[in-house]
């Protein structure tokens, strides 16, 4: 949220911290609340020159990617960049779509990591967590780009077989607009006081129905269906859609599998009170359980996991280690 301050009479924009929730919030904090409190919290105004050295390092440490993130960002760039062929007539095959799309990416991304690139723009240069904690990691890091492009290769592949034909005949016209992290603030819908995330991959209306996607490059969660309960809430709240109108599509590129599911009145009421739930719990770490206010407890108010593996896979664990080792 941005608030304007008048400062020798002109409107200065300052970011204010307000509170959010998003499926990989909840994640974050059922997982470690301290992980909640430095993406949040800790890293706020670390962007700036003169920000506290904490600050500059949590919000440096909230930027990082790992090789599972890059990859399934490389097939998502490579599955639009194909769709938008499809739909223009064109025949393109995996190899064509890798190359073009996907292969650019990972390139640079991997570049930027290890070059280091990150040091004078978090925001812009990537940072791969098997970059920055190579000791935590057990395959080696020179199997690691073959391994990812093979995946990226086998959901490019089983999307062109199985997905594409489905989707080729979409007009843009009739796809739902979707606001991108890199274009500013990422899609969103007001849920009650709370800013709700919901970020869907791709979704289209076809009739009375809207149509959501999300491309997965990874094996099946039980979250994932959570998540797109929240997107038909999204798809609800923002376009008027009624439950029984709303297909979610769990798209699993690598196993070439699709877990279809038309959603009803009591999914959108189990998204609701998942949001509620989750944000009540985050609410137990504000000062005086205030949201509006948006103030964290102490740091140390905020537990830390009891699973070293959650430790030594996390961004963060670089901040906590001292206190790791005493403990």
């Amino acid at each position: 949220m941005l608030s304007k301050n008048r400062k020798d009479n002109l409107f200065v924009a300052e970011l204010i911290n307000t509170f959010s929730w998003s499926i990989s919030a909840r994640d974050d904090f059922e997982t470690c609340p301290r992980r909640r409190y430095w993406a949040k919290y800790a890293m706020w105004g670390g962007w700036k020159a003169n920000a506290p050295e904490v600050a500059r390092a949590a919000y440096r440490l909230s930027k990082m990617e790992n090789r599972f993130t890059l990859q399934g960002n490389a097939v998502e760039r490579a599955v639009m960049w194909a769709l938008r062929q499809a739909q223009a007539g064109q025949s393109i095959t995996t190899e064509q779509a890798y190359e073009t799309a996907a292969k650019p990416f990972l390139n640079q991304r991997w570049q930027d990591s290890k070059k280091k690139l990150w040091r004078s723009d978090p925001k812009r240069h990537c940072c791969l967590h098997e970059h920055y904690y190579p000791a935590h990691h057990h395959t080696p890091e020179a199997e690691m780009p073959a391994r990812m492009i093979a995946q990226i290769k086998l959901c490019l592949t089983n999307f062109m077989a199985q997905v594409l034909p489905g989707l080729s005949k979409i007009r843009p016209e009739a796809e739902a607009p979707i606001a991108r992290a890199e274009g500013g603030d990422p899609e969103s819908f007001p849920f009650e006081t709370i800013k709700v995330y919901a970020i869907p991959d791709y979704a289209y209306r076809q009739e009375s129905f809207m149509h959501i996607h999300d491309w997965k490059a990874g094996g099946a969660k039980p979250a994932h269906r959570d998540q797109m309960s929240i997107y038909g809430l999204w798809a609800n709240t923002k376009h008027a859609i009624a439950p029984e109108h709303i297909q979610v599509h769990l798209e699993y590129l690598a196993p070439g599998a699709t877990e279809s599911t038309i959603l009803t009145g009591n999914d959108l009421a189990r998204a609701r009170e998942i949001i509620r739930a989750s944000a009540g719990a985050m609410a137990e770490y504000l000062v005086g359980g205030d949201i509006q206010q948006n103030q964290p407890l102490p740091k140390e108010d905020w537990e830390l996991s009891a699973d070293m593996d959650t430790c030594r896979r996390c961004n963060f664990h670089e901040l906590c280690q001292s206190e790791l080792e005493s403990a």
